[in-house]
């Protein structure tokens, strides 16, 4: 009953096919599958794509094994039309970007991209180029990027890193430099608005124990809603609000829509920001640069002392460590130096990371002429900045005084030291400890006490005042001497006559050629010649640049040198000073009974 037709010879045929795919199949090589497919040509299809399947995936996964792109080229060279011709295709990608940027540096991730510029794996590698550059704070890294890479995922960001990085003050004079030096910046509308805010001068001013501002004509611009208010420094001020804390812009917006647990105000673009408990650097376009720390203090000399792991340190405003945490405690710079505590004891270290042994029990800042005060084994002495000791420690105690003076303490009696390493009189002058040290010098001229009576000495040592000449005796202002004869106050000039007679309860120094004396009845201003500029019988006080407050039961006005009343009826005045943020000088705020204000340039 057999018979032979064309049927049973397919059917004989893919018998033997299929047991030679399953042999070959065993193999597990590339070659006994390649021999299969070529032997086998009547073998049913579904057998053959299984076949070069499974010999594609073998090659696959040899290519795989090897990992390299030479191997993966000559396979898809070989097997252009290969059933996992995507997958190896990606292979290929990955394994050029990773030979090619094995260094991981800025340059070799740049002639990839250049040598590869459809390869999938350009969009990692812009990535991998824009941090080292964030990292490195890299501006002309920064200006290559956004030029070269503007479909990245990291364009944007980058031109506000370059932005942030290249303006310091945010001034005027500074973002239109930076608009002319980068006419594409995608963000020019901010920079506009930026400028159009610095004209605006806001003054912080306190209302019914809330914070505002108001503009230089006095009127309310930001609404006092805040416990606490920084000035504007940098066209940003910090405000804070039932213990939350943002930045905020001359229009009260929330400019990076970000809350924070605590904040110092910008410098040179940086600010340090509390959030959750650690401390971060941030940039002017509210980007987190460095940390986080444990505690961060605000800018000194350039430098944040920071806390981490419980020790402390410093970094830059960049965030990049200068002194690397050490510590168990570390003070400000000051003048190049800050002091440090470890295990009790006191040192110092310079800002180029120096470390001078720790030894004292107290350390102070170091003056403009590199000298500090030290405490060791109870007594006081000098050092400067070697850490050589300038001026044995065998005093009770050590006080800075004017123009790079100290004065010296021992046994309640004192006396004067100069920096320059010599003694400008013994210590034997009885010691007021209730008393600042410009009651005792004005750093050119020195006061001495003696049994209680006075005298004034030059630092040649000549007297110019003798003992008992006047019962006290203060410093020349104006060439006025201030001095007390029987209980009442008058004035010499510097030839000692006495050229206002001695008829005041209590006077000041002249100041701006007025001083403020006192009667039994009155309080009055008077001016060199010892003519009274103004009188009344309530208090008066100096305030700055001529102008004095006066304070009567039928209410306070303002005044000027020539005792004219400038203003009435005021409920209360503040000084605010925004040099230190952002050069806009002095400024007295007058609020008035009716609580409108009054601004005036000092």
């Amino acid at each position: 009953n057999f018979k032979i037709d064309s049927i049973e010879i397919l059917k004989l045929a893919d018998s033997i096919a299929a047991k030679g795919y399953l042999k070959a199949l065993s193999y597990k090589s590339t070659a006994a599958l390649e021999n299969f497919i070529v032997t086998n040509p009547f073998a049913n299809t579904s057998l053959k794509e299984n076949a070069i399947r499974q010999r594609d995936r073998i090659c696959f996964n040899l290519n795989q094994f090897h990992n390299n792109s030479d191997s993966t080229i000559s396979f898809l060279l070989r097997y252009p039309e290969n059933s996992y011709y995507k997958e190896v295709k990606t292979l290929l990608d990955k394994q050029l970007y990773e030979e090619n940027t094995v260094t991981k540096t800025a340059l070799a991730y740049i002639n990839f991209i250049r040598k590869y510029p459809v390869n999938k794996f350009v969009p990692l590698a812009q990535d991998q180029l824009f941090h080292i550059y964030k990292k490195e704070n890299d501006v002309q890294g920064l200006e290559f990027f956004v030029h070269n890479y503007p479909l990245s995922r990291y364009y944007n960001e980058a031109w506000k890193l370059l932005y942030a990085l290249t303006v310091k003050s945010y001034n005027n004079e500074e973002l239109q430099n930076f608009m002319l030096a980068y006419p594409e910046f995608p963000f020019k509308a901010s920079i506009n608005k930026e400028i159009e805010l610095n004209n605006k001068l806001l003054l912080p001013i306190n209302d019914s124990d809330y914070v505002g501002y108001i503009d230089t004509t006095g009127e309310v611009i930001i609404s006092p809603i805040y416990d606490a208010a920084t000035p504007f420094k940098e066209g940003l001020a910090v405000v804070t609000r039932n213990d939350s804390t943002w930045f905020i812009n001359k229009e009260n917006t929330n400019i990076f829509n970000t809350y924070y647990s605590e904040a110092y105000p910008y410098y040179n673009g940086i600010a340090p920001v509390n959030k959750n408990g650690q401390w971060y650097l941030i940039n002017r376009q509210g980007q987190e640069i460095q940390g986080p720390f444990d505690d961060l203090y605000e800018q000194s000399e350039n430098l944040y002392v920071i806390k981490s792991n419980n020790l402390y340190g410093a970094i830059d405003i960049y965030g990049n460590y200068i002194i690397k945490p050490q510590f168990d405690k570390m003070g400000d710079f000051k003048n190049g130096k800050a002091y440090y505590v470890v295990n009790g004891q006191y040192g110092f270290v310079n800002k180029e990371g120096q470390t001078f042994k720790a030894r004292y029990q107290w350390i102070s800042d170091f003056d403009e002429n590199n000298i500090a005060i030290i405490k060791y084994n109870n007594l006081y002495g000098l050092i400067n900045n070697n850490d050589s000791m300038f001026l044995n420690a065998r005093y009770d105690l050590i006080t800075k005084a004017d123009n790079s003076n100290f004065i010296l303490v021992r046994n309640n009696k004192y006396g004067f030291y100069s920096s320059k390493n010599c003694f400008i009189t013994d210590i034997d002058n009885d010691f007021k400890k209730e008393v600042s040290p410009a009651y005792y010098t004005n750093g050119k001229l020195f006061k001495l006490i003696k049994n209680k009576k006075q005298a004034i000495m030059d630092g040649n040592g000549k007297i110019s005042i003798e003992f008992g000449q006047f019962d006290e005796v203060y410093f020349a202002q104006n060439n006025l001497i201030r001095v007390k004869i029987k209980n009442k106050y008058g004035y010499t000039d510097r030839k000692l006559n006495l050229v206002i007679p001695a008829r005041f309860t209590d006077a000041s120094d002249f100041k701006d050629s007025l001083a403020v004396c006192k009667t039994k009845t009155e309080t009055v201003i008077i001016n060199t010649k010892g003519t009274i500029v103004f009188k009344t019988k309530g208090q008066i006080q100096y305030l700055t640049n001529g102008l004095f407050w006066i304070e009567e039961e039928n209410g306070n006005s303002l005044i000027n040198k020539n005792g004219t009343v400038l203003f009435s009826g005021i409920e209360s005045f503040t000084i605010s000073n925004i040099n230190a943020y952002d050069n806009a000088g002095s400024f007295l705020i007058l609020t008035f009974e009716n609580m409108s204000k009054k601004v005036l340039k000092l």
